[in-house]
């Protein structure tokens, strides 16, 4: 290739690329020329929309709780007080049944304690005998005496004429002395009677005690005897049987274990929290708190069943393992249950939720647990913003906060976690009627 040849190749190649240059500035040159300016627009400020209820004071029934186990409010251990063998035992003396109050039970061979009382009559035949005896001895002795008596006046009399005679002349000393040794003779005898009359008093009192003692020994026979036969003292339902028709038992032995039908103790451990929250309810008695809730029940643990109870008593002293308060309900069981299915007794040893409830005196200002943010409340005020306050809240239940400072009645409550919760916030309200319907259920218990 010559010279002149690559030089035009070079020229033209230059004058394609300052071509190509040229078009560039002109195309930006004519979008440039077109260019708007930028619209000013104005900035308005975004509500945040949130859910919110008022805060109302509602009554408010105070709950408290526990578990327990229930047992029997009453058993019966038969142990036999005599000794024999059993002729008798009732065909439902198993595991498990029922039998009414009456019911002879055990009857246990009484042919031994029959021939004790039969012995125990005789001794006191022979006692009346005795006294019999000695109370015609003692009047016998008392006309015996009379009569002694008489004579011993006689002699007297005869003695005072003797000394008389004798200091007159009239008669001899041997005559004196005949007389008065006839004299001391009668007054012995005399004596003898007397010493008997006072005796007698005496052996009255032994054969009377003597008597007594024969018939403690047949009262204890009797007792035995009656000992023989074991009923039903209530309404009972076995729990284990130890004995067998025709068993020889002796006194002390465990013949049967049973447990009342008609009352079911619960002894429930409730959180001394809790229990000290709901006696803060209750009213002064004569005998200190009355404990008459408006409402006691236990239930099983998935609420599944539930049986109507009663406080009774309140343990004193507080478990320091669990600091927990022992409260005894008393459950009355079905009596002649034709339907045990809707209305089932509570069985022994099941353990079960008890539920105490009572309504505060005063009404209390409620808001839902979830509302409370670690001790704030957020509220929209006047000017619906976001306001963060707060608050005290004296306890929670059933997903309720009872507050007892830090807001006031007629306050919108947020119900909604807003994050980032700045105070300040525009605010778009919707308020919340059915969280409003199910705190006010709650309050009054009608939801749990």
């Amino acid at each position: 290739m010559s010279e002149k040849t690559s030089g035009k190749i070079i020229f033209k190649r230059i004058f394609l690329i300052v071509i190509a240059i040229a078009i560039g500035i002109a195309t930006i040159a004519f979008f440039v020329s077109k260019k708007q300016p930028p619209q000013r627009l104005e900035m308005a400020e975004i509500k945040r929309s949130v859910q919110v209820i008022e805060a109302k004071k509602l009554p408010l029934i105070v709950v408290a709780t526990g578990f327990g186990t229930a047992m029997p409010a009453t058993s019966f251990s038969a142990i036999s007080n005599v000794k024999g063998h059993v002729i008798y035992r009732h065909d439902d003396l198993e595991s498990g049944a029922i039998i009414p109050k009456g019911s002879l039970l055990i009857e246990i061979d009484s042919k031994f304690y029959q021939l004790a009382l039969q012995e125990a009559d005789a001794e006191i035949a022979s006692v009346d005998a005795e006294i019999a005896q000695l109370k015609q001895e003692a009047i016998n002795s008392m006309a015996l005496l009379d009569l002694e008596q008489q004579r011993l006046e006689l002699a007297e009399n005869d003695l005072v004429r003797t000394q008389k005679l004798f200091e007159s002349g009239s008669i001899a000393k041997a005559a004196l002395d005949t007389q008065l040794r006839a004299t001391l003779l009668q007054r012995k005898a005399v004596q003898t009677l007397a010493n008997q009359q006072n005796i007698i008093p005496i052996q009255q009192a032994r054969l009377d005690a003597q008597k007594q003692r024969v018939l403690s020994k047949r009262a204890q026979v009797e007792s035995d005897l009656a000992d023989t036969k074991i009923y039903a003292p209530f309404d009972l339902r076995i729990s284990e049987v130890k004995v067998e028709e025709f068993q020889y038992i002796n006194p002390g032995q465990l013949l049967f274990l049973a447990d009342g039908t008609q009352f079911s103790e619960i002894v429930l451990q409730v959180p001394m929290k809790n229990l000290r929250r709901l006696l803060s309810e209750l009213p002064e008695g004569e005998n200190g708190i009355d404990i008459s809730l408006r409402e006691a029940y236990v239930q099983l643990v998935d609420k599944s069943q539930k049986w109507d109870a009663k406080v009774i008593r309140i343990a004193n002293g507080i478990d320091p393992a669990t600091r927990t308060i022992q409260v005894v309900l008393l459950v009355e069981q079905p009596q002649n249950n034709s339907n045990s299915v809707k209305n089932p007794p509570l069985p022994k040893a099941m353990y079960v939720e008890g539920v105490l409830k009572l309504l505060s005196n005063e009404r209390q200002l409620l808001v839902p647990q979830s509302a409370v943010h670690e001790g704030w409340l957020y509220l929209a005020d006047e000017n619906n913003r976001l306001e963060r306050r707060e608050v005290k809240v004296d306890f929670f239940q059933d997903g309720m906060a009872i507050i007892s400072s830090g807001i006031s009645e007629g306050e919108i409550i947020i119900l909604d976690d807003i994050m980032p919760a700045i105070s300040g916030t525009l605010l778009d309200i919707k308020n919340n009627a059915q969280v409003e319907q199910s705190l006010k259920a709650k309050a009054s218990g009608e939801i749990l």
